[in-house]
């Protein structure tokens, strides 16, 4: 990645805050007070990883596919390669690697906008037949 987007995107970053917006207008954090993380380099490669920061733990006992099944649905985690648009409003993540098997080979394409120094990428996702809108901010790891 080179230019001054490159320049400015390049590092890694801390989650500020993840929200939704559905069509009705009503706001959600799907994860709470979500924390995580998102990395990107001079050489094209990401990562990223967001989670619900209260999460039971997982015991391997009887009734542990509940306990499994919460903490999958309460982290999201990938890595691949990205490629940021010629008029730098979108990033595509190109996913190698992911938690969730069925984004493995597809790709993550998110609106981006610097707020500051903060980076805000959105992504809009079908649901209950209608779109949502999730936004997430970031800001740099210091």
């Amino acid at each position: 990645m080179s230019g001054p987007l490159g320049s400015r995107l390049v590092g890694s970053w801390r989650l500020v805050s993840y929200e939704t917006l559905d069509e009705a207008g009503r706001r959600g954090r799907p994860y709470g007070d979500a924390v995580g993380r998102l990395t990107y380099d001079a050489h094209g490669n990401m990562t990223g990883q967001v989670m619900r920061p209260d999460r039971t733990p997982v015991t391997y006992t009887e009734g542990s596919a509940q306990q499994v099944r919460a903490a999958y649905l309460g982290y999201i985690a990938y890595f691949g390669t990205y490629e940021v648009a010629a008029d730098g409003r979108s990033i595509t993540h190109r996913v190698e690697g992911s938690l969730n098997p069925a984004w493995v080979g597809g790709n993550q394409l998110r609106a981006m906008r610097f707020e500051g120094d903060r980076l805000v990428l959105q992504a809009e996702v079908e649901k209950g037949g209608g779109v949502v809108r999730h936004q997430l901010t970031w800001e740099r790891c210091g």
